[in-house]
């Protein structure tokens, strides 16, 4: 039973820890983009009114704005913009989906290891800190995905040419939570990678002779 144990930590530590790649197509600064044609359905959580009542809360927040010229350049170039974001969503859809097996998948392994462990009577305080700790930190990744979704949303949706400063709250709104995804995913790899493997390769070390005593 010890050496599958051992196993069990084997496929652990094997566990791909994926890189979250996000690619954000939109630049006011001046670029030229090829106009494509908006996404105009929305789901039922993204209504209308829902999308002003968040919009004007970020405007008033973040204390948006524009002079003539920048209306002027956003209302020329924000409708090809959003042509081009409304791809974005069916990525995020993707990460979702992916990272989600992905994270389900390591902590319901280390979960059940950590079972095993205790049948065995192997002290898992540390493990069990540590699954914790993770949980935690992808709990912050979903929530903070869920909102970057959300804000991908509204910039699709709003009127960017009778609303530019919406969209421009919109705007600085998904680029800072897509920067919080990326540090989300990151501390998460970094944690796995840095503080679980190691564990996990202690907890190995100390069973293996165990097991090869057993046989």
């Amino acid at each position: 039973m010890k050496r599958i144990v051992v196993l069990g930590l084997s496929g652990i530590l094997a566990l791909p820890i994926l890189s979250t790649a996000f690619v954000y197509a939109v630049d006011n600064s001046g670029s030229t983009t090829t106009t494509t044609t908006t996404e105009t359905s929305q789901s039922s959580t993204d209504d209308t009114a829902g999308r002003a009542a968040r919009l004007a809360k970020l405007k008033a927040e973040l204390q948006i704005r524009l002079s003539a010229v920048e209306k002027l350049r956003l209302q020329t170039k924000c409708v090809a913009s959003q042509g081009l974001i409304s791809s974005i969503k069916g990525r995020i859809k993707g990460i979702e989906t992916s990272r989600g097996e992905v994270y389900t998948n390591i902590t319901t392994h280390l979960t059940d290891l950590s079972t095993k462990l205790k049948n065995k009577g192997v002290d898992t305080t540390a493990l069990d800190a540590d699954i914790t700790t993770l949980k935690g930190d992808v709990t912050t990744f979903n929530t903070d995905l869920a909102a970057y979704k959300q804000a991908v949303n509204d910039l699709v949706g709003v009127d960017c040419k009778t609303d530019p400063e919406g969209f421009k709250a919109a705007l600085q709104t998904a680029r800072t939570d897509l920067d919080k995804v990326n540090k989300d995913a990151a501390a998460i790899r970094t944690y796995v990678n840095g503080t679980i493997k190691p564990l996990l390769v202690t907890i190995r070390a100390q069973l293996e002779p165990k097991a090869a005593g057993s046989q």
